[in-house]
């Protein structure tokens, strides 16, 4: 991975141009830290994206080792500074320089945010040396997770500490290791990025053979998440300084490119790069990712050794694809006028390809002891210097940019408390006219920092030039804290991917479940090379996390019940969970829980615990069921019962593109089977079910033995009565249970429900104290009945036709023979009519808008709608029946009183007819019989 030129060539060539350009030296902003106790040394300094760095501190004990320990000191990008201290036992000669090295076995990687993972070995046993890999908190020093990597192998009778961690540029993928198993045999591992509980799980592995012992090789991460390994082929070499030397005998050099697919567990390659066949020559090599442009580079420092002690120094960049086709070779940089200047090469000189462009190149200046660095421009010209401090010498440690990083870190040890960081910005040579961080991307759908509606069904992105779906995923995730939730992963492989006709646009279908949550944070993952370019099919690059972001609105669901689905587990999660122990079947359902709760996401306490159902033979082959009871919730602003019904239904059909595939228990949940609402009216309200029906048999036992007894009484009553009470009774528990479930109805109802009930007990009151002061048999039967009337005015507030209860000679009762004289019965009349207008019709009016605003609801509403409408209905034609039994009465009436006028008029004329001598004889008889 290094890049060798001679030290002072560098440096002189850097003093040069600074005459040449004066203002090409860039300043920086430093800050000093003061350390508690004395003693620290910087000796590793990892930089992340959202502009942190990490410091690990060392004491040193001797000249080989230092304390036991790791210390980190956070540094965030306003400056604070965190102590952190990473308790974990490991071993102590970890703390030890190597054999023959300068570097102790602990080294620290990290590309993820507040997380760094630790390399060490953990036994000097060499029958049992292994590599580990350490995950840890950076903001706390908790440990996440030891991971195992693989055996320390043995070379030449002794263990070789010669493996080392890549990460990927793209944190949602993850590293490589990489280490020696014979002085020409390299092994590497393909381990996963940390799944939820933090684990690595390795992927893939191989091998790799140099052409000589222990020869350089170069392996860099490249942009469509595969790796690039960079070896030579050459012969007659002398291995000097383990610099490819060519000897002049028949001499020959290859440089190869081989592109591991880790995923896949393949390999593209090898494809030549490069070839010669010049004597005497000295080849270092460094390669790596071109962001600006598609495609990769290659850097060679070639020293041609001429006759008497001459040579010539000359730097060749050979750019390629990952086709392995070559697509220039070309002398780099103006850096070969000064040849005259190069005393030898150095390991330590790094080329370093910016994001926004240009090359960074690090050396170190044996002349002055001091590390210097230079920016070139993307041709390779000399641009400007960075200005380091001075003393810059090997104990300082530097970070170079990372990816998508313009910032080059540097500290300096200061005394035995103190020591400084300096942050030096790069220059940028490509500005990117957008927000998304990137040279190929136009706009999207959703935009940056938009907001969408819920349920949104597609995304869509637009880049500068046609593009063709590749094979890497879009991810979206639902920003939470510092868990973000994976919603959708989708690989371009899938249907949920098209594009527009012109194929500058990708389109991404999306799960109804995905963007569910309102007044929520989201962001879009795009991974590298899910698309290519349509002309070279070179991968393009991605966008990061927290970049492409959005909010989703403000919304309010519908209330609904709570409600009970049913899921299958699929035939292998039915076998693993037949051969858990009782114990162990528990642990399982629990986690299975929390795991669902994560993935929805919703509040675990809205998810009951899972109850076996039954073993389902219907299936083919059988498997096991399982009940879930989702509960409601009165917050309008979480989805409703309804909803989390649905989601998830589709989130375990997905499984493969969702949250679902990711846990161990849901992974087990069968996708055709998905997530069924199972309401069973029995079983949710047997008891409630079997109470009424027993006490309808009791009311109609009650009804007719009453008519037995006495079948003129008004025996009807006995249901009225019934009906008026559990219809006042369900009122109140509407209110109480189930009126803030639709907050528009809540007032309503407690209107409706307390105005009716005061009015009724207010005529109530009224009509038994009319009925006591002017209606003296009415007062002889209060004074032995008090009781029941006080009562029955008490019971007349949910339904003044109680009142007809007292008079209504039911069973023969004499206790209820009240005396009501028509009056107080016209009073009854009209109240219960007023109640109709003022209890039934709005309160039958607000269950209909419950069932509207609902998606689910109980017992309660259900038997409140239900009597609410058989009292509406009751009270509507009885008042009607009593209209026409008032008509057809009043007409008799008149019949009655016009036949009496008739008759007294007939009279009237035979006593006139006694003083009249006009009046016939024969009429006066007539009308004598008539009458």
């Amino acid at each position: 991975m290094n890049w060798s030129g001679t030290n002072s060539f560098l440096y002189f060539v850097a003093i040069f141009m600074l005459f040449i350009n004066p203002f090409g030296v860039h300043s920086y902003n430093t800050f000093s830290y003061n350390e508690t106790e004395p003693g620290y040394q910087i000796y590793q300094i990892l930089t992340y994206r959202d502009g942190s760095s990490i410091v690990y501190l060392t004491k040193p004990l001797n000249e080989t080792c230092n304390e036991s320990r790791i210390d980190l000191r956070i540094i965030h990008p306003d400056g604070a500074v965190d102590v952190v201290v990473v308790n974990h036992p490991i071993p102590d000669f970890n703390f030890c320089l190597k054999p023959n090295d300068v570097s102790s076995h602990i080294t620290l990687f990290g590309n993820i945010p507040d997380i760094v993972i630790i390399l060490y070995e953990n036994s000097t046993d060499i029958n049992s040396a292994s590599f580990y890999a350490l995950l840890v908190n950076a903001r706390t020093g908790n440990v996440i997770s030891n991971t195992f990597l693989s055996r320390v192998s043995v070379i030449n009778g002794a263990l070789s500490s010669s493996g080392n961690i890549l990460p990927h540029t793209n944190e949602d993928h993850g590293f490589l290791f990489w280490s020696f198993l014979t002085e020409t045999d390299i092994s590497w591992i393909y381990f996963s990025k940390p799944d939820s509980d933090g684990n690595f799980k390795p992927i893939n592995n191989n091998q790799f053979k140099l052409s000589n012992p222990l020869d350089r090789f170069n392996i860099f991460p490249a942009i469509d998440g595969t790796f690039g390994l960079v070896t030579s082929n050459y012969t007659n070499v002398s291995n000097q300084l383990n610099v490819n030397l060519i000897d002049p005998t028949e001499p020959t050099f290859g440089l190869y490119i081989t592109f591991i697919k880790p995923n896949e567990n393949t390999v593209d390659g090898p494809f030549l790069l490069y070839q010669t066949e010049i004597p005497n020559l000295q080849i270092v090599f460094q390669c790596n990712s071109i962001y600006t442009t598609m495609g990769y580079f290659c850097i060679l420092n070639m020293k041609e050794i001429q006759p008497k002690g001459k040579f010539k120094n000359y730097l060749i960049k050979i750019t390629f694809q990952d086709s392995g086709s070559v697509v220039d070779t070309e002398k780099f940089s103006n850096l070969e006028l000064y040849t005259e200047l190069y005393k030898g090469l150095s390991e330590t000189t790094i080329f370093k390809s910016l994001y926004n462009g240009g090359f960074l190149v690090l050396f170190f200046n044996n002349l002055e002891n001091n590390f210097q660095v230079i920016i070139l421009d993307n041709n390779g010209f000399y641009n400007s210097t960075l200005d380091l401090p001075e003393n810059l010498n090997a104990p300082n440690r530097l970070a170079l940019p990372g990816f998508r990083d313009s910032n080059f870190v540097v500290t300096q040890q200061e005394n035995d408390y103190n020591w400084k960081i300096h942050l030096i910005e790069c220059p940028k040579f490509v500005y990117y006219g957008n927000d998304y961080d990137s040279p190929y991307i136009q706009t999207s759908y959703p935009l940056i920092n938009s907001i969408i509606q819920l349920s949104t069904n597609y995304i869509n992105i637009t880049y500068q030039s046609p593009i063709t779906i590749s094979t890497n995923n879009i991810s979206i995730y639902q920003y939470n804290d510092e868990n973000p939730i994976l919603r959708q992963s989708v690989p371009g492989s899938s249907s949920f991917f098209s594009h527009s006709a012109d194929n500058t646009t990708l389109i991404l279908n999306v799960l109804d479940s995905t963007f569910n949550q309102p007044n929520a944070m989201y962001y879009i993952v795009i991974d590298d090379n899910i698309v290519q370019d349509w002309r070279t099919n070179q991968p393009l690059l991605g966008i990061e996390s927290n970049i492409w972001k959005f909010n989703t609105t403000g919304n309010q669901d519908m209330f609904a019940e709570d409600a009970t689905g049913q899921f299958s587990l699929t035939t292998e999660g039915t076998k693993y969970y037949k051969s858990l122990s009782p114990y162990y079947q528990k642990i399982f359902l629990s986690q299975l829980r929390i795991d669902l709760a994560k993935s929805i996401p919703v509040d675990i306490n809205r998810l009951d615990n899972i109850k076996y159902y039954k073993y389902d033979e219907s299936q083919h082959p059988p498997k096991l069921l399982f009940k879930l009871l989702i509960k409601s919730t009165e917050n309008l602003n979480e989805r409703n019962v309804d909803r989390i019904i649905k989601d998830l239904d589709i989130l375990i059909k997905e499984k493969e593109i969702t949250q679902i595939s990711w846990f161990n228990t849901t992974n087990l949940l069968d996708a055709n089977f998905g997530f069924q609402k199972s309401r069973n009216v029995f079983d949710d309200y047997k008891f409630q079910l079997i109470g009424i029906a027993i006490g309808i048999i009791i009311l109609g036992i009650l009804y007719l033995y009453a008519k037995r007894r006495h079948s003129k009484g008004k025996n009807i009553v006995v249901f009225i009565i019934s009906l008026s009470i559990m219809d006042f009774i369900l009122d109140i528990l509407f209110v109480l249970n189930n009126g803030k479930n639709v907050p528009q109805l809540f007032i309503p109802s407690v209107i409706f429900c307390a105005i009716p009930i005061a009015t009724n007990s207010i005529i109530s009151m009224i009509i038994i104290l009319q009925e006591i002061t002017r209606h003296e048999r009415f007062y002889e039967w209060f004074k032995l009945n008090t009781n029941i009337a006080a009562l029955f005015t008490i019971l007349a507030g949910a339904d003044l036709e109680v009142l007809h209860t007292l008079s209504s000679q039911v069973a023969g009762i004499k206790l209820f023979n009240a005396p009501i004289s028509d009056e107080s019965q016209s009073y009854i009349f009209w109240g219960s009519l007023v109640g109709l207008f003022i209890e039934d019709i709005p309160q039958f009016i607000i269950q209909i808008f419950y069932v509207k605003f609902t998606v689910t609801y109980d017992i309660i509403p259900f038997l409140s709608l239900l009597t609410s409408s058989i009292v509406l209905i009751t009270n509507i034609l009885s008042k009607i029946y009593h209209v026409i039994i008032i008509y057809y009465h009043t007409r008799k009436r008149m019949s009655v009183m016009d036949q009496k006028v008739t008759f007294e008029s007939d009279i009237s004329d035979i006593e006139k007819g006694r003083n009249s001598l006009t009046v016939p004889q024969t009429a006066k008889i007539k009308n004598r019989y008539s009458v």
